[in-house]
């Protein structure tokens, strides 16, 4: 074999090289916002979800002692067991930097005997649970992540 032979050959094979470098960096550029975005979707689907659940259990006027739904007991106490027609009402999303917060508006209906903010706070509670029980979602000291994101969850209740 003569010697431009071989230099063809390993031209050709530094050739191919940079082109599978260069699809593989189109690649990585394509499929990781697309993946980052698909996570954000599915928690964002997994805490409206887990919001529906929490008020199809206070509408249900029944109280369990299992976790999370434990954490719902009082509201339901104070409504005197009965259905307020709690629903969510809309879920929004922001995102900046490493941080995603999620804002959740519950509305019912009738009178209940507990400030909207301590129903605010016992939802919120119940999906943080209900987060760390059905997800990869983990506590680090007080804040809740989400991957490598940090998810901060704000709810809202508003009644009649």
């Amino acid at each position: 074999m003569s010697n431009s032979a071989t230099r063809r050959r390993g031209q050709v094979a530094i050739e191919v090289l940079f082109i599978t470098a260069v699809i593989l960096t189109g690649v990585l550029l394509v499929v990781t916002p697309y993946l980052n975005e698909n996570t954000n979707t599915s928690l964002i689907a997994y805490v409206k979800s887990s919001a529906s659940h929490a008020c199809s259990y206070l509408n249900s006027g029944v109280t369990v002692n299992s976790q999370p739904y434990s954490l719902l007991n009082a509201i339901i106490v104070k409504s005197n067991y009965t259905s307020k027609n709690f629903m969510v009402s809309s879920i929004t999303s922001s995102e900046s930097d490493d941080t995603i917060t999620i804002n959740v508006q519950v509305r019912y209906s009738g009178r209940i005997d507990l400030d909207n903010d301590v129903m605010a706070l016992a939802f919120k509670a119940f999906l943080i649970r209900d987060l760390l029980d059905h997800t990869d979602a983990r506590l680090e000291g007080t804040s809740l992540y989400y991957g490598d994101k940090k998810v901060v969850i704000n709810v809202q209740v508003v009644g009649p």
